[in-house]
Protein backbone atom coordinates (compact mmCIF):
# COMPACT_ATOMS: atom_id res chain seq x y z
CA UNK A 1 0.00 0.00 0.00
CA UNK A 2 1.21 3.62 -0.78
CA UNK A 3 2.86 5.54 2.28
CA UNK A 4 0.18 8.08 1.07
CA UNK A 5 -2.26 8.74 4.09
CA UNK A 6 -4.94 10.52 1.72
CA UNK A 7 -5.25 7.30 0.06
CA UNK A 8 -7.72 4.94 1.47
CA UNK A 9 -8.59 1.46 0.58
CA UNK A 10 -12.16 0.51 -1.09
CA UNK A 11 -12.80 -2.38 1.11
CA UNK A 12 -16.92 -2.21 0.30
CA UNK A 13 -16.19 -2.89 -3.60
CA UNK A 14 -13.50 -5.81 -2.91
CA UNK A 15 -11.95 -6.35 0.47
CA UNK A 16 -9.40 -8.59 -0.92
CA UNK A 17 -8.47 -5.72 -3.06
CA UNK A 18 -5.31 -3.50 -2.90
CA UNK A 19 -7.69 -0.70 -4.81
CA UNK A 20 -6.87 3.10 -3.34
CA UNK A 21 -9.05 6.52 -4.11
CA UNK A 22 -6.75 9.29 -4.45
CA UNK A 23 -8.21 12.11 -2.13
CA UNK A 24 -5.49 14.42 -2.45
CA UNK A 25 -7.63 16.67 -4.80
CA UNK A 26 -10.71 16.90 -2.32
CA UNK A 27 -8.45 17.80 0.22
CA UNK A 28 -6.88 20.80 -1.79
CA UNK A 29 -10.78 21.93 -2.50
CA UNK A 30 -11.42 21.56 1.24
CA UNK A 31 -8.25 23.55 1.86
CA UNK A 32 -9.09 26.59 -0.02
CA UNK A 33 -10.91 29.72 1.85
CA UNK A 34 -14.13 30.43 0.33
CA UNK A 35 -13.20 33.52 -1.47
CA UNK A 36 -11.26 31.18 -3.66
CA UNK A 37 -13.87 28.58 -4.31
CA UNK A 38 -16.12 31.69 -5.30
CA UNK A 39 -13.91 32.86 -7.87
CA UNK A 40 -13.85 29.56 -9.66
CA UNK A 41 -17.49 28.99 -9.44
CA UNK A 42 -17.96 32.45 -10.91
CA UNK A 43 -16.46 31.55 -14.10
CA UNK A 44 -18.01 31.01 -17.43
CA UNK A 45 -19.40 33.33 -20.41
CA UNK A 46 -19.15 36.80 -19.80
CA UNK A 47 -22.89 38.13 -19.00
CA UNK A 48 -23.87 35.30 -17.80
CA UNK A 49 -23.85 33.35 -14.38
CA UNK A 50 -23.86 29.82 -13.30
CA UNK A 51 -27.91 30.00 -13.11
CA UNK A 52 -27.89 30.59 -16.76
CA UNK A 53 -29.93 27.92 -18.22
CA UNK A 54 -31.01 26.54 -15.14
CA UNK A 55 -35.03 25.89 -14.92
CA UNK A 56 -37.04 27.68 -12.56
CA UNK A 57 -40.05 26.96 -13.19
CA UNK A 58 -42.60 25.01 -15.75
CA UNK A 59 -47.10 23.88 -16.42
CA UNK A 60 -47.95 20.76 -17.59
CA UNK A 61 -50.55 22.05 -20.09
CA UNK A 62 -51.53 18.33 -20.71
CA UNK A 63 -50.81 18.78 -24.88
CA UNK A 64 -47.64 19.31 -27.38
CA UNK A 65 -46.87 22.79 -27.73
CA UNK A 66 -45.49 24.07 -31.04
CA UNK A 67 -46.67 28.02 -30.92
CA UNK A 68 -44.28 30.47 -28.99
CA UNK A 69 -44.96 31.97 -25.71
CA UNK A 70 -46.47 35.95 -26.10
CA UNK A 71 -46.63 38.45 -23.25
CA UNK A 72 -50.01 40.56 -22.98
CA UNK A 73 -50.21 44.08 -22.04
CA UNK A 74 -52.85 44.52 -19.57
CA UNK A 75 -52.31 48.18 -18.76
CA UNK A 76 -51.15 46.84 -14.98
CA UNK A 77 -47.99 45.60 -13.18
CA UNK A 78 -48.87 42.43 -13.34
CA UNK A 79 -46.68 40.29 -16.08
CA UNK A 80 -49.30 38.17 -17.76
CA UNK A 81 -47.97 35.74 -20.75
CA UNK A 82 -50.09 33.24 -22.68
CA UNK A 83 -49.13 29.58 -24.71
CA UNK A 84 -51.31 27.78 -26.48
CA UNK A 85 -51.11 23.96 -26.99
CA UNK A 86 -52.02 21.89 -29.93
CA UNK A 87 -55.05 20.73 -27.78
CA UNK A 88 -56.54 24.19 -28.24
CA UNK A 89 -55.94 25.16 -25.05
CA UNK A 90 -54.47 28.86 -24.01
CA UNK A 91 -52.87 28.70 -20.53
CA UNK A 92 -52.23 32.43 -19.08
CA UNK A 93 -49.48 32.44 -16.71
CA UNK A 94 -46.96 34.69 -14.52
CA UNK A 95 -43.76 34.39 -12.85
CA UNK A 96 -44.16 34.59 -8.88
CA UNK A 97 -41.33 34.25 -7.29
CA UNK A 98 -39.51 31.07 -8.47
CA UNK A 99 -42.14 29.21 -9.54
CA UNK A 100 -44.80 30.09 -12.11
CA UNK A 101 -48.54 30.82 -11.24
CA UNK A 102 -51.45 29.62 -13.92
CA UNK A 103 -53.86 32.47 -14.06
CA UNK A 104 -56.48 31.85 -16.61
CA UNK A 105 -57.23 29.37 -19.09
CA UNK A 106 -59.12 29.01 -22.08
CA UNK A 107 -60.39 26.41 -24.61
CA UNK A 108 -61.15 26.79 -28.11
CA UNK A 109 -62.26 23.77 -30.84
CA UNK A 110 -59.32 23.09 -32.91
CA UNK A 111 -55.62 23.01 -33.72
CA UNK A 112 -53.31 25.44 -32.25
CA UNK A 113 -50.19 25.16 -33.42
CA UNK A 114 -49.07 28.80 -34.54
CA UNK A 115 -48.73 32.30 -31.41
CA UNK A 116 -51.81 33.63 -31.41
CA UNK A 117 -51.37 37.48 -31.30
CA UNK A 118 -52.30 39.91 -28.72
CA UNK A 119 -53.33 44.04 -29.72
CA UNK A 120 -55.25 46.50 -27.87
CA UNK A 121 -56.67 44.23 -25.20
CA UNK A 122 -57.55 41.43 -27.67
CA UNK A 123 -56.25 37.45 -28.71
CA UNK A 124 -56.57 36.67 -31.92
CA UNK A 125 -56.02 32.86 -32.30
CA UNK A 126 -56.09 30.34 -35.78
CA UNK A 127 -56.32 26.79 -35.83
CA UNK A 128 -55.53 24.17 -38.41
CA UNK A 129 -58.90 23.33 -39.59
CA UNK A 130 -59.23 27.04 -40.22
CA UNK A 131 -61.01 29.00 -37.26
CA UNK A 132 -60.20 32.52 -36.51
CA UNK A 133 -61.10 33.17 -32.89
CA UNK A 134 -61.18 37.12 -31.50
CA UNK A 135 -60.95 36.74 -27.57
CA UNK A 136 -61.34 39.71 -25.20
CA UNK A 137 -58.85 39.70 -22.74
CA UNK A 138 -58.77 41.13 -19.83
CA UNK A 139 -57.92 41.46 -15.85
CA UNK A 140 -59.05 42.95 -12.07
CA UNK A 141 -56.27 45.36 -11.05
CA UNK A 142 -57.76 45.56 -7.70
CA UNK A 143 -57.73 41.54 -7.36
CA UNK A 144 -54.07 41.04 -7.30
CA UNK A 145 -53.41 37.43 -8.73
CA UNK A 146 -57.43 37.13 -10.13
CA UNK A 147 -57.72 35.00 -12.91
CA UNK A 148 -57.48 36.24 -16.45
CA UNK A 149 -60.79 36.60 -17.98
CA UNK A 150 -61.53 35.82 -21.35
CA UNK A 151 -64.73 36.97 -23.42
CA UNK A 152 -65.29 35.01 -26.87
CA UNK A 153 -66.19 38.51 -29.75
CA UNK A 154 -65.62 36.87 -32.86
CA UNK A 155 -65.20 33.74 -34.59
CA UNK A 156 -64.55 32.63 -38.01
CA UNK A 157 -64.81 29.66 -40.56
CA UNK A 158 -62.31 30.05 -43.00
CA UNK A 159 -63.18 27.89 -46.05
CA UNK A 160 -59.83 25.83 -46.19
CA UNK A 161 -57.12 25.26 -43.12
CA UNK A 162 -54.51 28.19 -41.41
CA UNK A 163 -50.88 26.95 -41.12
CA UNK A 164 -49.86 30.22 -40.83
CA UNK A 165 -49.75 32.78 -37.57
CA UNK A 166 -51.92 35.49 -37.42
CA UNK A 167 -50.81 38.94 -38.15
CA UNK A 168 -52.41 42.00 -36.41
CA UNK A 169 -51.22 45.82 -37.37
CA UNK A 170 -53.71 47.44 -34.54
CA UNK A 171 -56.10 48.11 -36.72
CA UNK A 172 -56.29 44.90 -39.62
CA UNK A 173 -55.73 41.31 -38.95
CA UNK A 174 -54.33 39.61 -41.37
CA UNK A 175 -55.21 35.71 -41.77
CA UNK A 176 -53.54 33.61 -44.53
CA UNK A 177 -55.47 30.43 -45.09
CA UNK A 178 -54.48 27.40 -47.65
CA UNK A 179 -56.25 29.24 -50.61
CA UNK A 180 -55.69 32.84 -49.84
CA UNK A 181 -54.97 35.63 -48.11
CA UNK A 182 -57.50 37.51 -46.03
CA UNK A 183 -57.81 40.40 -43.95
CA UNK A 184 -60.73 42.07 -40.68
CA UNK A 185 -61.23 44.83 -38.90
CA UNK A 186 -59.87 44.80 -35.92
CA UNK A 187 -59.83 48.48 -34.81
CA UNK A 188 -61.07 48.23 -31.01
CA UNK A 189 -62.75 51.44 -30.83
CA UNK A 190 -66.30 53.06 -30.32
CA UNK A 191 -68.58 51.41 -32.43
CA UNK A 192 -66.33 48.66 -33.01
CA UNK A 193 -67.18 45.73 -35.42
CA UNK A 194 -64.44 43.67 -34.73
CA UNK A 195 -64.11 40.56 -37.61
CA UNK A 196 -66.02 42.74 -40.15
CA UNK A 197 -64.53 41.25 -43.52
CA UNK A 198 -62.40 43.89 -44.95
CA UNK A 199 -60.51 42.35 -48.34
CA UNK A 200 -59.52 38.91 -49.74
CA UNK A 201 -57.30 37.57 -51.93
CA UNK A 202 -56.44 34.31 -53.85
CA UNK A 203 -53.54 32.54 -53.30
CA UNK A 204 -52.33 28.57 -54.97
CA UNK A 205 -51.42 27.49 -51.73
CA UNK A 206 -50.36 29.59 -48.99
CA UNK A 207 -49.00 28.66 -45.70
CA UNK A 208 -46.37 31.85 -45.03
CA UNK A 209 -47.33 33.81 -43.05
CA UNK A 210 -47.23 37.54 -44.34
CA UNK A 211 -44.58 40.60 -43.28
CA UNK A 212 -46.59 44.47 -43.21
CA UNK A 213 -43.77 46.98 -43.93
CA UNK A 214 -43.74 50.55 -45.13
CA UNK A 215 -47.20 49.96 -47.28
CA UNK A 216 -45.98 46.68 -48.70
CA UNK A 217 -46.76 42.89 -47.72
CA UNK A 218 -44.70 40.66 -48.76
CA UNK A 219 -45.73 36.40 -48.47
CA UNK A 220 -44.33 33.50 -49.90
CA UNK A 221 -46.23 30.48 -51.47
CA UNK A 222 -46.50 26.81 -52.23
CA UNK A 223 -46.44 27.54 -55.94
CA UNK A 224 -42.94 28.64 -55.46
CA UNK A 225 -43.68 32.70 -55.82
CA UNK A 226 -42.21 35.37 -53.56
CA UNK A 227 -45.06 38.13 -53.72
CA UNK A 228 -44.75 41.75 -52.65
CA UNK A 229 -48.08 43.92 -53.00
CA UNK A 230 -49.62 47.68 -52.01
CA UNK A 231 -50.80 47.33 -48.99
CA UNK A 232 -53.43 50.37 -47.43
CA UNK A 233 -55.04 48.57 -44.91
CA UNK A 234 -58.23 48.66 -47.01
CA UNK A 235 -57.21 47.32 -49.64
CA UNK A 236 -54.56 45.18 -51.70
CA UNK A 237 -52.42 45.54 -55.40
CA UNK A 238 -49.76 42.96 -56.17
CA UNK A 239 -47.02 44.99 -56.99
CA UNK A 240 -44.35 41.77 -58.11
CA UNK A 241 -43.50 38.75 -58.02
CA UNK A 242 -40.30 36.41 -57.71
CA UNK A 243 -40.22 32.78 -59.01
CA UNK A 244 -38.46 30.53 -56.33
CA UNK A 245 -36.80 27.19 -56.80
CA UNK A 246 -39.21 25.46 -54.46
CA UNK A 247 -42.01 26.52 -52.37
CA UNK A 248 -41.47 29.42 -49.47
CA UNK A 249 -43.34 28.29 -45.97
CA UNK A 250 -41.72 30.75 -43.66
CA UNK A 251 -42.18 34.52 -43.34
CA UNK A 252 -39.90 36.83 -45.47
CA UNK A 253 -37.30 38.67 -43.72
CA UNK A 254 -36.98 42.72 -44.97
CA UNK A 255 -33.40 43.95 -44.53
CA UNK A 256 -33.34 47.50 -42.92
CA UNK A 257 -30.19 48.22 -44.39
CA UNK A 258 -29.93 46.95 -48.30
CA UNK A 259 -33.70 47.40 -49.30
CA UNK A 260 -33.86 43.32 -49.57
CA UNK A 261 -36.65 41.05 -49.40
CA UNK A 262 -35.25 37.56 -47.88
CA UNK A 263 -37.53 33.96 -48.26
CA UNK A 264 -36.44 30.27 -47.31
CA UNK A 265 -37.08 27.48 -49.80
CA UNK A 266 -38.26 24.14 -49.16
CA UNK A 267 -35.35 22.98 -51.72
CA UNK A 268 -32.81 24.19 -49.61
CA UNK A 269 -32.07 27.88 -50.57
CA UNK A 270 -31.97 31.94 -49.25
CA UNK A 271 -33.35 34.10 -51.84
CA UNK A 272 -32.34 37.79 -51.59
CA UNK A 273 -34.83 40.10 -54.00
CA UNK A 274 -34.86 44.15 -54.05
CA UNK A 275 -37.67 44.92 -52.16
CA UNK A 276 -39.09 47.74 -54.83
CA UNK A 277 -38.72 45.59 -57.61
CA UNK A 278 -38.62 42.23 -57.08
CA UNK A 279 -35.17 42.08 -59.05
CA UNK A 280 -32.82 39.28 -58.28
CA UNK A 281 -29.43 40.25 -55.86
CA UNK A 282 -28.30 36.91 -54.51
CA UNK A 283 -28.68 33.55 -53.18
CA UNK A 284 -27.26 31.37 -50.59
CA UNK A 285 -27.52 27.09 -50.73
CA UNK A 286 -28.15 25.30 -47.78
CA UNK A 287 -29.12 21.83 -49.27
CA UNK A 288 -31.92 21.28 -46.67
CA UNK A 289 -35.41 22.44 -46.07
CA UNK A 290 -35.47 26.11 -44.49
CA UNK A 291 -38.57 26.15 -42.45
CA UNK A 292 -37.43 28.51 -39.87
CA UNK A 293 -38.71 32.30 -39.73
CA UNK A 294 -35.58 34.21 -41.03
CA UNK A 295 -34.70 37.19 -38.57
CA UNK A 296 -32.30 40.55 -39.17
CA UNK A 297 -29.95 41.08 -36.54
CA UNK A 298 -26.91 43.92 -36.06
CA UNK A 299 -23.42 43.51 -35.32
CA UNK A 300 -20.91 45.91 -35.08
CA UNK A 301 -23.12 47.84 -37.16
CA UNK A 302 -23.65 45.65 -39.58
CA UNK A 303 -27.10 43.42 -40.77
CA UNK A 304 -26.48 39.75 -40.56
CA UNK A 305 -29.51 36.93 -40.95
CA UNK A 306 -30.36 34.16 -38.96
CA UNK A 307 -32.06 30.81 -39.64
CA UNK A 308 -31.83 27.28 -38.94
CA UNK A 309 -32.49 24.38 -41.44
CA UNK A 310 -33.64 21.13 -41.00
CA UNK A 311 -29.96 19.66 -41.69
CA UNK A 312 -29.77 20.60 -37.99
CA UNK A 313 -27.81 23.52 -38.74
CA UNK A 314 -28.46 27.26 -37.36
CA UNK A 315 -26.99 29.62 -39.78
CA UNK A 316 -25.87 33.49 -39.47
CA UNK A 317 -25.41 35.11 -43.09
CA UNK A 318 -24.63 38.80 -44.08
CA UNK A 319 -26.49 41.36 -46.13
CA UNK A 320 -24.53 40.11 -49.11
CA UNK A 321 -25.26 35.92 -48.64
CA UNK A 322 -21.84 35.41 -46.91
CA UNK A 323 -21.57 32.91 -44.07
CA UNK A 324 -20.61 34.56 -41.14
CA UNK A 325 -20.88 31.17 -38.91
CA UNK A 326 -22.97 28.19 -38.28
CA UNK A 327 -24.18 26.08 -35.49
CA UNK A 328 -24.40 22.30 -35.64
CA UNK A 329 -27.36 20.54 -33.44
CA UNK A 330 -28.84 17.27 -33.61
CA UNK A 331 -32.29 17.85 -34.99
CA UNK A 332 -34.27 19.72 -37.40
CA UNK A 333 -34.30 23.54 -36.52
CA UNK A 334 -37.48 24.99 -37.30
CA UNK A 335 -37.71 27.63 -34.52
CA UNK A 336 -37.53 31.29 -35.20
CA UNK A 337 -34.81 32.31 -33.41
CA UNK A 338 -34.74 35.56 -30.96
CA UNK A 339 -31.72 37.84 -29.70
CA UNK A 340 -31.32 39.45 -26.85
CA UNK A 341 -28.09 41.24 -25.31
CA UNK A 342 -26.23 39.51 -28.35
CA UNK A 343 -27.01 35.94 -27.82
CA UNK A 344 -29.27 33.73 -29.77
CA UNK A 345 -32.03 31.49 -28.46
CA UNK A 346 -33.40 28.73 -30.54
CA UNK A 347 -34.75 25.18 -30.51
CA UNK A 348 -34.23 22.06 -32.40
CA UNK A 349 -36.12 18.86 -32.80
CA UNK A 350 -33.19 17.18 -30.95
CA UNK A 351 -35.47 18.05 -27.88
CA UNK A 352 -33.25 21.10 -26.77
CA UNK A 353 -33.44 24.90 -26.44
CA UNK A 354 -29.93 26.18 -27.40
CA UNK A 355 -28.39 29.60 -26.09
CA UNK A 356 -25.72 30.79 -28.95
CA UNK A 357 -23.75 33.88 -28.77
CA UNK A 358 -24.23 36.34 -31.46
CA UNK A 359 -20.88 37.32 -32.34
CA UNK A 360 -19.69 33.67 -33.49
CA UNK A 361 -22.13 31.33 -33.12
CA UNK A 362 -20.27 29.30 -29.57
CA UNK A 363 -22.91 27.85 -27.11
CA UNK A 364 -23.25 29.37 -23.95
CA UNK A 365 -25.73 26.75 -22.86
CA UNK A 366 -28.59 24.43 -23.87
CA UNK A 367 -31.65 23.09 -21.63
CA UNK A 368 -32.86 19.22 -22.82
CA UNK A 369 -36.59 19.01 -22.78
CA UNK A 370 -38.65 15.66 -23.53
CA UNK A 371 -40.09 16.51 -26.42
CA UNK A 372 -39.29 19.02 -29.49
CA UNK A 373 -39.20 23.04 -29.15
CA UNK A 374 -40.79 24.65 -32.51
CA UNK A 375 -42.38 27.70 -31.05
CA UNK A 376 -40.34 30.94 -30.84
CA UNK A 377 -39.33 31.90 -26.87
CA UNK A 378 -39.85 34.58 -25.12
CA UNK A 379 -37.78 36.67 -22.43
CA UNK A 380 -39.49 38.61 -20.31
CA UNK A 381 -37.66 40.33 -16.92
CA UNK A 382 -34.72 38.24 -17.69
CA UNK A 383 -36.18 34.93 -18.32
CA UNK A 384 -36.83 32.68 -21.14
CA UNK A 385 -39.75 31.34 -22.20
CA UNK A 386 -41.04 28.22 -24.21
CA UNK A 387 -42.99 25.32 -24.84
CA UNK A 388 -42.10 21.96 -25.84
CA UNK A 389 -43.98 19.17 -27.48
CA UNK A 390 -43.63 17.32 -24.06
CA UNK A 391 -46.73 19.38 -23.08
CA UNK A 392 -44.72 21.71 -20.87
CA UNK A 393 -44.33 25.49 -20.34
CA UNK A 394 -40.25 25.59 -19.46
CA UNK A 395 -38.89 29.34 -17.77
CA UNK A 396 -35.40 29.48 -17.75
CA UNK A 397 -32.87 31.95 -15.93
CA UNK A 398 -30.43 33.30 -18.49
Amino acid sequence: MSNNPLLKSLKAFNPKADLEVDESFAAMINSMDKDTLSDLEGEGVAGHDGDSGKEFGAIRTGGPIDSGCIALDLDGNRRVIACANKKGEIFYFEPKGESLAVTGKVSLQGTISQSPVFSDGIMYCTTREGAVYGLEVTVNRDQPGAEIQNKLIWQNRMKKGVLAAPVSTGKVLVVTALDGIYAFDAFNGENRTIGRPLWGMTLNGSVSTPVINSGMLFIGTEDKKLIAFDYGGAKIKKIWEYSLSGACRTRPCLSSTTGQAIAGTVDGFIYAVDRGTGAYKWNYVVKAPVLSNIISEYINDREFFLFGADNGVFYCLDAYGKKRWHFRTNGKIRTEALVHNSVVYFGSEDNKLYAVDLNDGSEIFSYATDGNVYGKPLIVDDRIYFGSTDSFIHALKI
